[in-house]
């Protein structure tokens, strides 16, 4: 099972202007390298530097399990501490994302969505507007 912090090898399978897209079949595993994660340095155009079925060493900063993406880095990999005999950023954690949507705790929009009203009738309630 991938984890955040996990180094995996993959084969680039597409080139955009914002980022290159990462597969390894035998994990059945699909990725994002967002432009910005591709190197500390300015990159003006990624198909200069990596091509489609280019094999490449990412590392897993980012898992979003509710919709299924998966964030990439390589600038990563060149810093941080050893870990699993590979590099690691020290502050991986600080770069997970936090979704508001949530499948388990039944959070998101759609429960938003539902309070709003009583939120409402509450406000003018309490502050007295007439609506």
């Amino acid at each position: 099972m991938l984890k955040i912090g996990d180094v995996i090898q993959g084969v680039i399978t597409g080139v955009k202007s914002y980022g290159l897209f990462v597969e390894n079949q035998k994990a059945s595993f699909k990725g994002l390298i967002h432009i910005s994660e591709c190197s500390d340095d300015y990159v003006d155009d990624l198909n200069s530097l990596y091509k489609v079925g280019q094999t490449i060493s990412c590392m897993i900063v980012d898992i979003d399990p509710a919709n299924s993406h998966v964030s990439l880095s390589i600038r990563t990999l060149y810093q941080g501490t050893q870990i699993h005999d590979q590099p690691m950023p020290m502050f991986v954690h600080a770069r997970h994302k936090f979704y508001w949507t949530n499948d388990e705790d039944l959070i998101g929009f759609q429960s938003v969505a539902e309070k709003l009203p009583g939120w409402k009738r509450q406000a003018r309630e309490d502050y007295q507007i007439d609506s």
